[in-house]
């Protein structure tokens, strides 16, 4: 089966287990902030579509991933049409190649230099083969690949100067992002500290502030006050996260 790396398609038995997980969690944060029961259970129910929110998350993980094993990809076929391959023979000896650097068949790469393989067998043009594999990853450094071998193989061009370039903007770009992330990953610690901090500060004076907070959860207006700070709580982690979430 072919994948859409557009979307990360989850299972059952995973969409179940994030459900379970998100429903614990936001169970917990309304038992502290409104010690009810029944309150905590409709809050529970968002768990409900945590698994699309968890998709995306995952969607741009598989992603990364293809891109990284795409770049030794493209290592393997400059090499391959250095020595005089054509563009075709290139990406099946990238295959073999490949089968030696990543040991696990399931491997995104291997997965499609396999399917690129079987559909060169059977007459199909690469530029066919290339763009759809650049339609179902989503990522544009591959359709700027793609591009530039559809201008090349019919307007001439030198393949081999623009598999290594591609590799190299690939590179580049994965460098810089790895350098942005050890970069942020104090900041990014100290986001979730801050995040989880009021949670953790009004657990401790609900169960051990002897009766100190139970005027909140004795009155509406005691509710709508805790109704309010869980709201901005909310708003504030979507905001840091919007703020670390970059693009190069």
């Amino acid at each position: 089966m072919v994948t859409d790396y557009r979307r990360y398609e989850m299972n059952y038995w995973e969409k179940g287990w994030y459900i379970l997980l998100a429903a614990a969690f936001l169970f917990t944060i309304g038992i502290i902030f409104f010690s009810n029961i029944l309150i905590a259970l409709i809050i529970s129910l968002g768990s409900l579509w945590y698994p699309r929110y968890k998709s995306l998350e995952l969607t741009k993980k598989q992603q990364q991933e293809l891109n990284l094993q795409f770049r030794d990809a493209l290592y393997s076929v400059a090499s391959a049409l250095n020595v005089g391959l054509s563009l075709e023979n290139a990406f099946r000896a990238a295959y073999k190649d490949l089968q030696i650097i990543y040991n696990d068949e399931n491997t995104y790469i291997l997965k499609e230099l396999m399917l690129i393989t079987r559909r060169l067998e059977i007459n199909e043009p690469i530029e066919a083969c290339l763009t759809e594999l650049a339609v179902r990853s989503g990522l544009d450094d591959i359709y700027s690949f793609v591009d530039t071998v559809i201008i090349c193989k019919h307007c001439g061009g030198n393949l081999v100067e623009v598999a290594k370039n591609s590799s190299n903007i690939i590179r580049d770009k994965i460098d810089i992002c790895n350098e942005i992330e050890v970069s942020l990953a104090r900041q990014k610690y100290e986001q979730k500290i801050l995040n989880a901090m009021p949670i953790v500060f009004i657990g401790l004076m609900k169960f051990g502030g002897g009766g100190y907070m139970d005027p909140l959860y004795t009155s509406y207006k005691g509710y709508l006050l805790m109704a309010a700070a869980l709201t901005i709580l909310a708003v504030s982690y979507i905001i840091s996260r919007k703020i670390f979430d970059f693009k190069v």
